[in-house]
């Protein structure tokens, strides 16, 4: 237990030092930074724009009001951007140090390799504003709804958040590792971000078949729409427990490829 704690105590100093090296490289590009920035508002205001336009023909989409879809929104936008801060310019960048060759001085680290090509940095980059923006959306769509508050709603809804953002990285760094195999694998990577959007939505606009397949074999549903849902009364508490059992089997098929192609890495001295 106390070489574990030890562990765990010198990888959350090294992301520490990392967190702090990131900072300061956004420092030292402010106007870049703040241009960013800018994005998400306009993003945000174009996805909310759009709901307001199909919400003046109808009043629910699926059984869903437009308050009930903003805050949808809110939660995948929270989850993108958390996703995005952490790992997935880390997983993307992996991608392209080994098409060069320098994943080579990765492996010569003495730190955990799967660890460091994940959370390596963490990207500041128009997060700032998207999370301000994040904040205000689901603020103001839960004002609106004037829901309830219990604790265990909370708690549920605060596990489902993180089974989110670990069915996210999972699967993101099970995409990233098959590069091992193949150089050229940045088109998965693009695939499943573009994938993301049926999150989005709510799962009852797709057919009972499409939502199967969204809720096992390719779990986007797990991202946003699930906790969203239990806390909104629509899906059953158990869900979140869904999830984990997802989590579990995600890690497990990751780490089986990762492990398989770091056997079938070829380095640039090869």
């Amino acid at each position: 237990m106390k070489r574990l704690a030890n562990k765990f105590k010198r990888y959350l100093k090294l992301y520490f030092y990392l967190v702090k090296f990131s900072v300061m490289n956004v420092l030292i590009y402010r106007i870049n930074s703040l241009i960013m920035g800018i994005t998400p508002v306009v993003w945000m205001a174009t996805s909310v724009s759009l709901f307001v336009v199909i919400f003046g023909g109808a009043k629910q989409i699926a059984g869903w009001g437009f308050w009930e879809l903003t805050f949808l929104l809110g939660v995948h936008e929270l989850i993108y951007l958390f996703s995005w801060l952490t790992f997935v310019n880390n997983l993307m960048g992996f991608t392209r140090l080994v098409q060069l060759g320098r994943f080579d001085h990765i492996l010569l680290r003495p730190v955990n390799h799967r660890f460091f090509v994940s959370f390596n940095s963490i990207d500041l980059s128009g997060v700032l504003g998207g999370i301000f923006n994040t904040v205000c959306l689901i603020g103001l769509s839960l004002i609106k709804l004037n829901l309830s508050f219990s604790p265990s709603k909370f708690i549920f809804f605060t596990f489902g958040l993180i089974i989110s953002y670990l069915v996210f990285y999972f699967l993101f760094f099970l995409l990233s590792s098959f590069c091992l195999y193949w150089t050229k694998t940045e088109i998965f990577a693009d695939w499943f971000m573009e994938a993301t959007d049926f999150d989005r939505y709510p799962a009852e606009m797709y057919s009972d078949w499409f939502r199967f397949f969204l809720f096992t074999f390719l779990p986007i549903l797990f991202l946003a729409y699930t906790p969203a849902a239990i806390f909104l009364g629509k899906l059953p508490w158990y869900y979140a427990f869904f999830g984990l059992l997802i989590v579990v089997w995600l890690y497990i098929i990751s780490t089986i490829i990762w492990r398989k192609g770091l056997r079938h890495y070829q380095s640039a001295s090869s």
